[in-house]
């Protein structure tokens, strides 16, 4: 039974979606068997404490926005569009690539470009070969509705 004095939700659902780069339509593709994965961003701090500061505390401002890395690992699936060399991650180390994130229960997306920094992929013996892969956000985020 639900707890009756919760509003939480499951992540379960989210979606971050890979664009192709086309113009004047750009295309996205929701990436294939997603794992767990975070996003966030960062603001930098500058000190600007000064002999007026009260109670000889410091004192900070906001700097810069900074779009944190994302990191995310997927079921590898070789040829599937989105992880492969030629249409998908594989093929994208080092690229800035338009990506979305789309969580349940939202009414809007957002969409940013982000710089592919890491792509790998595990073989284990036992187990399920997984795609591992990081994206660096570069730039200001947009919003769509979903």
């Amino acid at each position: 039974m639900a707890n009756p004095n919760s509003e939480a939700a499951l992540g379960y659902g989210a979606k971050i979606l890979m664009g192709d780069g086309a113009t004047p339509t750009e295309v996205f593709a929701v990436i294939g068997e997603l794992g767990d994965f975070d996003n966030s961003d960062t603001i930098g701090q500058i000190e600007v404490t000064n002999h007026q500061s009260p109670g000889r505390r410091k004192e900070y401002i906001g700097d810069l926005i900074d779009g944190d890395e994302i990191s995310f690992e997927c079921n590898y699936i070789p040829n599937h569009p989105t992880h492969n060399r030629a249409t998908g991650l594989k093929g994208k180390l080092g690229a800035v690539v338009n990506f979305r994130i789309e969580g349940p229960g939202e009414t809007e997306g957002a969409q940013f470009p982000a710089l592919v920094t890491k792509v790998g992929n595990s073989f284990p013996v036992a187990g399920v070969m997984k795609f591992s892969v990081s994206i660096k956000k570069t730039g200001a985020p947009t919003y769509y509705p979903i």
